[in-house]
């Protein structure tokens, strides 16, 4: 599944509770941190973000759609959100 990294044109930052902070740099990052890291189980925007991702990875599509919807997703789970561009 995870045969390529894509890199975004721009890190996320996600900051959580109990001063958790997660840099997030790449679709495969982002796809590693949906599944082994997120703090809610389901949500729309987090079944969106997989996607994209799994899309990306396939090469299917550009990088920073991932970073799009892994944003949503991050906003969805109540992470405070850190970027230069959003």
């Amino acid at each position: 599944m995870l045969t390529q990294d894509r890199l975004w044109s721009e890190a996320v930052i996600l900051e959580g509770g109990k001063n958790r902070v997660l840099r997030v740099q790449s679709t495969r990052d982002a796809f590693l941190c949906l599944k082994n890291h997120w703090p809610i189980a389901d949500g729309d925007a987090k079944r969106d973000a997989f996607a994209a991702c799994e899309r990306v990875i396939e090469g299917n599509d550009e990088p920073d759609i991932a970073r799009s919807a892994f944003i949503k997703a991050a906003e969805e789970a109540k992470f405070s959100v850190h970027s230069w561009t959003g």
